[in-house]
């Protein structure tokens, strides 16, 4: 009786985790819009650098290496909480720190497409991270792994958007506030449409 209550328990958090995802998964899909158009938008920015820094760190996870035990380590030496490990990509905060910084102290410049090149593979290394340190093997897992998986992109996709204000006039609250605002307007005709 004890074991069955416990599982309708289990059964009832999943489906609300479920919908949750779905929420989330209506601001993320607008966010990801918003960012594009944003980056877009931007004179001096190189989609196509940007989409082979994706595309080459995928492509090095399959062909080359997998570089995730060595991600995992460099994460595990900046933060001893798992938490912070998966929100706070610290390779793309050094990086950014230092894009910041140095030139400004060694009176130096530096190429844009490297800067964006860089940051859009370790972005990418901090997702696939996120990914494999979240999944699960069962259809609760499964579900806890797509919500917690949706918020902690949402969260890197605002902290690459302030990696790359260093070098291009982003604007993050506009990406937020738009993406927040498309994604409402998501939800409701989604909800809208279901009830007809």
């Amino acid at each position: 009786m004890v074991e069955e209550s416990g599982f309708k328990n289990n059964y009832l958090f999943t489906l609300v985790k479920f919908i949750l995802f779905l929420i989330i998964f209506c601001f993320l899909a607008e966010m990801t819009k918003e960012f594009w158009k944003e980056i877009r938008s931007k004179e001096n920015f190189d989609i196509a650098v940007f989409v082979l820094s994706l595309v080459s760190c995928f492509g090095f996870y399959a062909f080359i290496a997998d570089l995730n035990g060595v991600y995992k380590g460099i994460q595990n030496f900046f933060f001893r909480s798992s938490f912070f490990t998966l929100v706070f990509p610290s390779l793309l905060i050094l990086l950014g720190l230092g894009f910041f910084l140095l030139p400004k102290v060694l009176q130096f410049t530096y190429n844009r497409d490297i800067f964006v090149f860089i940051g859009g593979f370790v972005l990418v290394m901090h997702l696939v991270f996120i990914a494999r340190e979240t999944k699960g093997h069962n259809f609760s897992a499964v579900i806890n792994y797509l919500f917690i998986f949706g918020i902690l992109y949402l969260l890197n996709l605002i902290i690459f958007s302030i990696y790359l204000k260093i070098s291009y006039s982003m604007g993050i609250g506009k990406l937020i506030l738009e993406g927040a605002k498309q994604g409402a307007i998501l939800i409701q005709t989604i909800f809208t449409q279901a009830l007809r």
